[in-house]
């Protein structure tokens, strides 16, 4: 590790445990309500939780002044990123025992919502166990550290602990739809980059196989691109809705102007570019040598392609899946705004009902989905990456 990311690793750190303190005492940490709709002053994590702010106080000060200590990297990386994942998982369980104490008071009605300094917070705690980890090399420890706050939420919500607050009643209350639009969901993504990823496979190796198509390609590709979604839909709602009218099998499809079929289109045209983009160009950097030297020993253009220019340019043509796996989670919170279903439906809906714990509901899995993509694919690239080194 070299000075210059040492001393990121801490300022980041740093920042994120003063970020943490700031977040602790300012106020909007939680909001008691008698019900729903009724607003109410929000009170600061450390005024909320009594005794606990003070535990969640100290956290964040040892995990800073660790973080700038001249204790070993290993011994360092350690401490901080326990204290960094301790202090979000903490205010957690604390925000869900507060939540349980508020309903036995005020009644079944009552909500207790997650104020904006709870999510930056646990933002807080993403940095501080961020730079931490710098200083660890890979493997299980660090592994093991990361995902460990991730882990105790996950235990927390399973055991029940975390149902009193606002975000989990809304969850019971939606339990039935919301499994079938997160089941939707799920659907447009892996329609729509799956449709992507053979696409921009094509078009990627087509570009590549000549500069005249090139420009005509990502020409294209370029226009699709930067045109917003809902302007992007509005001009696929009269082509599907006449295509419908006029063939009895679109008609029989559930073909619309509005609905699945513009989403899917739509959000597979985004997927398709950093597909291509990056295939195009992890054939075009090739090294010609290699090429050369298999077209040597007899080997065809087909064969030539599946055994030695795609195994070599897949970790580059992954690092685009990646990209269209992330934004094609996120953009799928359009169906819900043209009658598509989906998570995005609770988003919208909220935002009718002005229920931020409803929109909330819709988003926090869009978040946790695309972080975990984006993890997943991350792992898969650096595997293939790590393979093709040793090839």
């Amino acid at each position: 590790m070299t000075d210059a990311v040492r001393t990121h690793a801490k300022v980041v750190a740093a920042s994120g445990s003063v970020l943490g303190i700031t977040g602790a005492f300012v106020a909007h940490g939680l909001i008691f309500r008698p019900n729903r709709i009724v607003n109410a002053d929000p009170v600061s994590l450390w005024s909320a939780l009594g005794t606990w702010g003070w535990v969640l106080v100290a956290l964040w000060v040892a995990a800073g002044m660790l973080a700038l200590s001249p204790l070993s990297e290993r011994t360092r990386g350690v401490l901080v990123t326990i204290l960094g994942g301790a202090a979000p998982a903490l205010i957690i369980w604390r925000c869900g025992a507060e939540a349980a104490a508020y309903a036995a008071r005020a009644g079944d009605v009552a909500r207790t919502s997650l104020g904006a300094t709870v999510w930056v917070s646990l933002f807080a705690g993403y940095m501080v166990i961020f730079a931490a980890t710098a200083w660890l090399s890979p493997g299980p420890l660090r592994a093991g550290l990361t995902y460990a706050p991730v882990l105790a939420i996950a235990a927390l919500i399973a055991s029940g602990s975390l149902g009193e607050l606002a975000i989990a009643r809304e969850y019971a209350n939606n339990a039935d739809s919301f499994a079938r639009e997160f089941r939707l969901h799920l659907t447009y993504v892996a329609a729509s980059v799956g449709i992507g990823l053979v696409a921009g496979l094509l078009l990627g190796l087509l570009a590549a196989r000549g500069r005249s198509l090139e420009a005509g390609v990502f020409g294209v590709l370029n226009v699709l691109q930067v045109l917003p979604t809902l302007a992007f839909i509005g001009l696929m709602s009269p082509v599907l809705a006449s295509l419908s009218d006029h063939i009895a099998l679109f008609a029989r499809w559930g073909v619309r102007g509005v609905g699945w079929a513009p989403v899917i289109i739509v959000l597979s045209a985004y997927a398709v570019y950093p597909i291509a983009r990056n295939t195009h160009a992890a054939i075009v950097s090739l090294d010609p040598g290699v090429l050369d030297a298999a077209q040597g020993i007899g080997m065809g253009k087909l064969r030539r392609l599946a055994e030695i220019e795609l195994p070599l340019a897949m970790p580059v043509i992954i690092a685009g899946l990646r990209i269209a796996l992330v934004q094609t989670t996120a953009g799928a919170i359009v169906a819900g705004l043209v009658g598509g279903g989906g998570l995005g439906t609770f988003v919208f809906l909220g935002a009718g009902e002005t229920a931020t714990d409803l929109i909330l509901l819709g988003v926090l899995p869009i978040v946790a989905l695309a972080l975990m993509f984006d993890r997943g694919v991350l792992a898969l690239q650096r595997a293939l990456g790590d393979r093709k080194a040793h090839a």
